[in-house]
């Protein structure tokens, strides 16, 4: 890891390179850009540019449903929600003849709705 450090301050000669915290940032940027570049023109191409939206905000949900069954760590149960939510969205966006975008945004919105009113009906401790 040194080398590529030795590399970075070598080829960006900033002040701001003298931090690890912002060494790491860089590559990991360098190393998710192809990724995310693949990704988005499979997005684009398949019409489901709504989607990275209502699965970020599909998050409030798996966090509102770790709260209910009392998980620690909010990560798990919105990682697992995500994943579900993707998985049922495709099956039905397979399974009828309506657009993506359509069903997207029902999803999106019952997904949301759906975490608002856990939360809200959850007694404070």
């Amino acid at each position: 890891m040194e080398l590529i450090y030795n590399l970075l301050e070598t080829i960006l000669p900033f002040d701001f390179m003298q931090y690890t915290f912002m060494k790491n940032a860089l590559i990991a940027i360098i190393l998710s850009t192809p990724i995310f570049a693949i990704l988005g023109t499979m997005i684009v191409n398949n019409k489901m540019a709504f989607f990275s939206d209502a699965l970020g905000h599909s998050a409030l949900t798996g966090i509102a449903i770790g709260m209910v069954l009392g998980i620690t760590n909010m990560n798990i149960s919105m990682i697992f929600f995500a994943v579900v939510f993707a998985l049922l969205l495709n099956f039905v966006k397979n399974k009828t003849t309506y657009g993506a975008d359509t069903i997207i945004s029902v999803f999106s919105s019952i997904a949301i709705a759906l975490g608002l009113a856990m939360l809200a009906t959850r007694r404070k401790l």
